[in-house]
């Protein structure tokens, strides 16, 4: 797609205001992967939101396709690239980005970052961010723990949902795995775990991917064996503060069965 495409101009012409700095065209339609499914990604960037909060991401039926409009601070994008939860998914994102229009050239220098960019340095928050995952997500494991005891299946799925959420945005950051497209998401964590590991047989039955994970008591008890298995991968980034956290959280499934 170009400035010339007269599907991108009369996008640019309804979205281009006082307050924009830059356009761009990011997900399928930037990597030249659409299909006739994909709505169009159109990234926004602006020095000051529009006032209604409901305008920062909004949806559009314009020409036949379906258009997804989201602005985003220039500052607050560039900040992303040194925060390794918002990087892994920002870099590959602004390095595929197709710029339809930068006003002053901050578009470009962003890009320009983002093609430059380095995990290393970041790889100290990331491990931090792993450990504490983990240790936030004993609230889950305790919401699991009690759903099965009593049999609430609303209790334990939800818990489930958050749990298995949690410990796969941690194997992301921790390991820097840069998200090129959300539809890979899942397969990126699985690959990097390996796919025949355990831990990657505790998410696949948490989150009901297997046949024999049709009951919620099975996915329960498959969220607690992915929890003690990320507590186990993630031990050295476990601060001292949350330790005694951790440790009781592992001790409770324990002594409910679940090791």
């Amino acid at each position: 797609m170009t400035l010339s495409d007269p599907f991108i101009q009369s996008i640019l012409d309804r979205i281009d205001t006082s307050d924009a700095i830059g356009v761009g065209i990011v997900g399928s339609y930037a990597r030249g992967q659409e299909s006739k499914y994909s709505d169009v990604d159109v990234d926004i960037y602006v020095n000051k939101m529009p006032e209604n909060e409901y305008d920062h991401l909004t949806a559009h039926y314009w020409d036949g396709k379906l258009i997804s409009l989201s602005h985003t601070l220039l500052n607050e994008e560039r900040a992303a690239l040194t925060d390794p939860k918002r990087a892994i998914w920002a870099v590959p994102g602004l390095q595929s980005m197709k710029i339809l229009l930068d006003k002053d050239g901050s578009l470009k220098a962003l890009q320009e970052a983002a093609y430059a960019f380095e995990w290393s340095p970041l790889q100290p928050a990331a491990d931090e961010y792993a450990g504490e995952q983990v240790a936030f997500c004993a609230e889950e494991v305790h919401k699991i723990l009690n759903g099965l005891a009593r049999g609430y299946e609303s209790m334990v799925l939800y818990a489930v949902w958050g749990l298995v959420k949690h410990m796969l945005e941690a194997v992301a950051v921790q390991r820097g795995l840069m998200i090129i497209s959300e539809n890979r998401y899942f397969d990126l964590i699985q690959d990097s775990v390996r796919r025949d590991s355990e831990w990657t047989r505790a998410f696949r039955t948490a989150w009901g991917l297997e046949a024999n994970a049709s009951q919620y008591q099975t996915r329960g008890a498959a969220a607690l064996r992915l929890y003690r298995l990320s507590a186990a991968m993630f031990d050295e980034f476990i601060s001292e503060k949350y330790r005694d956290v951790v440790n009781n959280t592992l001790r409770l499934i324990k002594e409910a069965g679940y090791s």
